[in-house]
């Protein structure tokens, strides 16, 4: 299947949002487990985390390895429908509504470096594929590092770069993995 662009972007009280709406084949409460287990997360989440459950609780982030790096705090926690928590000085929110065939999912990373806009939402588009795969029982590759190039990041970011009018030469890289 061709990747293709499904992300939007736009402004929002001077920061930047990237926002992605996904039709999962899965029941909301089976799509909330794989938002919020930690062990469900390691199959797609490039930053595996644990959460207190509640608003106002701390993230604790977790690469593959368990090696703690960095701490979030929870925004907004609704079980089976709201989660929302900060990841550095970027923001995430997901919502979950059902629908015939199984949940609406809805990503929107909110962050102050407009110019990261198309690497991340190439590496999230990778992410929620992932999560589609692993939700669907498929062994997906970690949509981190050199499997994320072999999975077609460089080609997301560059349609990413293209739809957001980002240049190439503006483009903030990826961080060093």
């Amino acid at each position: 299947m061709p990747l293709s662009p499904d992300a939007t972007m736009y402004d929002e009280a001077g920061r930047t949002v990237i926002r992605f709406e996904r039709a999962l084949r899965h029941p909301t409460e089976r799509v909330w487990s794989a938002l919020t287990t930690a062990d469900e997360l390691v199959a797609w989440h490039p930053s595996p985390f644990e959460l207190e459950p509640r608003t106002g609780g701390a993230v604790t982030y977790r690469p593959p390895f368990d090696h703690a790096i960095g701490k979030g705090r929870v925004l907004a926690y609704e079980p089976g429908r709201l989660l929302a928590y900060t990841w550095g000085e970027d923001e995430l929110r997901w919502e979950l509504r059902p629908h015939a065939e199984g949940t609406v999912l809805v990503l929107m990373q909110t962050f102050g470096d407009h110019f990261k806009a198309a690497r991340d939402a190439a590496g999230w588009h990778l992410c929620l594929d992932a999560l589609a795969d692993a939700l669907d029982g498929a062994a997906a590759p970690s949509p981190t590092g050199e499997r994320a190039i072999e999975a077609g990041w460089a080609e997301l970011n560059g349609a990413y770069e293209e739809r957001f009018g980002i240049s190439p030469d503006e483009a903030t890289p990826p961080p060093e993995m």
